[in-house]
């Protein structure tokens, strides 16, 4: 049977608590982002993946997203930018970053939030 799942702001029990691990990035302009990321769903026929992550700053650039990501922001900032494009998303904020973005991720502090990748 398939039933709803509940996110956690605290991620799955002791998530919150667990060591941050570095975490990959596209191409990475500063700092070392550390951080945890936990998938509450998965559903590799559509393709979609949903779930928490965190992460200390840092700033990377794309020069094309690998997918549709509508994040909400539980804590922190990022900076979005692109050609003639600067956006603050801070706590509370939700937005998608549509597939194919070429920009930088700007987060100059540590941030938390809930995902769902699409494609």
């Amino acid at each position: 049977m398939t039933l709803p799942i509940k996110f956690a702001a605290t991620g799955p029990e002791g998530w919150a608590a667990a060591p941050d691990m570095a975490l990959d990035t596209a191409t990475l302009l500063e700092g070392v982002p550390y951080g945890r990321d936990h998938a509450y769903y998965t559903n590799d026929a559509v393709p979609v993946k949903a779930g928490i992550w965190r992460s200390t700053p840092y700033t990377e650039s794309y020069e094309s997203y690998p997918c549709d990501e509508f994040m909400l922001v539980l804590e922190g900032s990022v900076t979005l930018e692109s050609e003639g494009f600067s956006q603050t998303y801070a706590k509370g904020d939700a937005f998608l970053l549509p597939k194919g973005f070429r920009g930088i991720w700007r987060q100059t502090e540590p941030m938390l939030k809930y995902y769902v990748l699409v494609g």
